[in-house]
C-alpha cells in the first residue's frame, strides 16, 4: 500500500536537480560543423576579430517542441545533440505520465482541503500508516473532499496526458539553424528579487504575552500587565472598526504593526535586444531577411491538431556570447528563454526606401526575451 508522502511526492518522480550549471566556457568551434549559421548571421565580417567588433558576437541557438510539425521541415538541416538548459523547475522534473497524474492528483486534494485539512492529513500519516488509514484518521469531511478535489485533477492530468501523447515532459530538439549576431550597442541585464511586507503584530503580542507569563513563574519579571496592556492598546487602536482612528488622534498614541520585509520570490529575468539591420549588399540582405523570418517563426506556436483546440508551445532560444572561439564569461549568462515581444520598423528614418528587389534598406527590430527559470546563488557562481 502507498506511503501518505506520495500525497506530496508522487512515485517515481525523479528529483530534480538542485543545480544546473554549464560549467566551463564552451568553444564556438565545436559547433561549426552542426550549425547553419551562414544564411543566418548579420554582420557578413562579424567573425573577424580585427574588425569593428573585435571578434564579439552573440548565437541564438533554437529548441522545437518534439511534437512540432516543423520539425520535418528541418530534417533536410538535422537536429543537435542537447546541451545542458536551464529550463523552469517542472520541465527539470521530467515526469512520465503516471508521474504527472499522481502528482495533479495530489494537488487537487491538497487545494481542496487547504492548509488545515492538509495539515491533518500529513500528522496522520507522520507514523508511516498507509493513504486510506490517514485519510480515515484525519476525519470524514477531509477524506471526501479530499478524494473529490484529487481525482478531478487526476482526470484533468489524464486528458491533458492524452493530448500530449502519453509524454509530459516537454521534450524539445534543437535544431541546427541557428542565428549569430553582433552584439546590440545596449547590453544589460537586470536582477530583481520579490519582497513585501507583512504585519506581524499578532505573532510577536502572543510571543511577548507567553514570554512575560514564562518570566513571572520564575520571579525574573513582574511585568505581565504592562505587557498586557500595551498589547490590548495596540490592536485598539488598530483593529476597533469606525472608533480607531478617533482613538489614535484624541491619544497621540499609533499602533505599530511591526512589519517585516518578508522574502516572496525571484523575479524571472527580463532582457531586450535592439538592431539596427543596414544590409551592404544582397548576401546580407537575404541573411536578414532569414534572421527575422526564423524569430518570427520560432515564437509562435502552433495548433497540435487540425482542431485547433491545443496549441503546442513556442520554441525556445539559448543564447550564448562569444568572444572569438570562446564563450565570454566576463559577462552574464542566461538561462533558456523565450521570445516575448518582437517589434519591427521598416521606416526608421521616416521614409520606405528598398533595393531594387523591394528588401528595405533598413530595419530596425527589438526582441524581448523572457528567461524561463529563476536564479540562486549557485547559478551565480557559474556567472548568471
Amino acid at each position: 500500500m502507498a506511503n501518505i508522502s506520495e500525497l506530496t511526492t508522487p512515485p517515481g518522480t525523479p528529483t530534480p536537480p538542485t543545480l544546473r550549471t554549464r560549467g566551463g566556457a564552451s568553444e564556438y568551434d565545436e559547433f561549426s560543423n552542426k550549425y547553419v549559421i551562414t544564411e543566418h548571421s548579420y554582420p557578413s565580417d562579424i567573425y573577424n576579430t580585427t574588425g569593428i567588433y573585435g571578434g564579439n558576437f552573440v548565437v541564438f541557438y533554437i529548441n522545437v517542441a518534439e511534437g512540432s510539425k516543423i520539425l520535418a521541415n528541418e530534417v533536410k538541416t538535422g537536429f543537435v545533440d542537447e546541451i545542458p538548459r536551464m529550463q523552469g523547475d517542472t520541465v527539470a522534473m521530467e515526469l512520465t505520465k503516471g508521474g504527472a497524474i499522481t502528482a495533479a492528483a495530489a494537488a487537487g486534494a491538497i487545494a481542496g482541503v487547504g492548509v488545515a485539512g492538509m495539515s491533518k492529513l500529513l500528522t496522520a500519516g507522520s507514523s508511516g500508516v498507509n493513504v486510506v488509514g490517514a485519510l480515515k484518521t484525519a476525519g470524514t469531511d477531509v477524506a471526501l473532499t479530499a478524494l473529490k478535489t484529487g481525482a478531478v485533477a487526476g482526470v484533468a492530468a489524464t486528458a491533458v496526458a492524452a493530448a500530449a501523447g502519453g509524454k509530459m515532459s516537454r521534450q524539445q530538439k534543437r535544431i541546427t539553424t541557428a542565428i549569430a549576431l553582433h552584439i546590440p550597442n545596449q547590453l544589460n541585464i537586470r536582477y530583481s528579487m520579490q519582497w513585501a511586507d507583512e504585519e506581524t503584530m499578532m505573532y510577536q503580542a502572543t510571543a511577548a504575552l507567553d514570554s512575560s507569563v514564562a518570566k513571572s513563574m520564575t520571579g525574573t519579571e513582574t511585568t505581565i500587565g504592562q505587557t498586557t496592556a500595551s498589547i490590548a492598546a495596540s490592536v485598539a487602536l488598530s483593529k476597533t472598526p469606525v472608533i480607531a482612528g478617533a482613538l489614535s488622534a484624541a491619544s497621540g498614541l499609533a499602533a505599530n504593526p511591526k512589519k517585516e520585509q518578508i522574502f516572496k520570490n525571484v523575479s524571472h529575468r527580463e532582457f531586450t535586444f535592439d538592431y539596427t539591420f543596414s544590409p551592404r549588399d544582397e548576401d546580407e540582405a537575404r541573411n536578414v531577411r532569414n534572421i527575422i523570418n526564423t524569430f518570427k517563426l520560432h515564437m509562435h506556436p502552433e495548433y497540435k491538431d487540425a482542431n485547433n483546440f491545443v496549441f503546442i508551445f513556442p520554441s525556445e532560444f539559448d543564447i550564448f556570447y562569444y568572444q572569438g572561439t570562446k564563450e565570454n564569461l566576463n559577462i552574464h549568462r542566461h538561462t533558456s528563454c523565450v521570445l516575448k515581444d518582437m517589434n519591427i520598423n521598416y521606416t526608421p528614418n521616416g521614409l520606405f526606401t528598398t533595393f531594387a528587389d523591394g528588401m528595405p534598406t533598413q530595419i530596425n527590430v527589438s526582441f524581448s526575451f523572457l528567461e524561463l527559470a529563476i536564479l540562486t546563488k549557485e547559478q551565480m557562481k557559474d556567472h548568471y
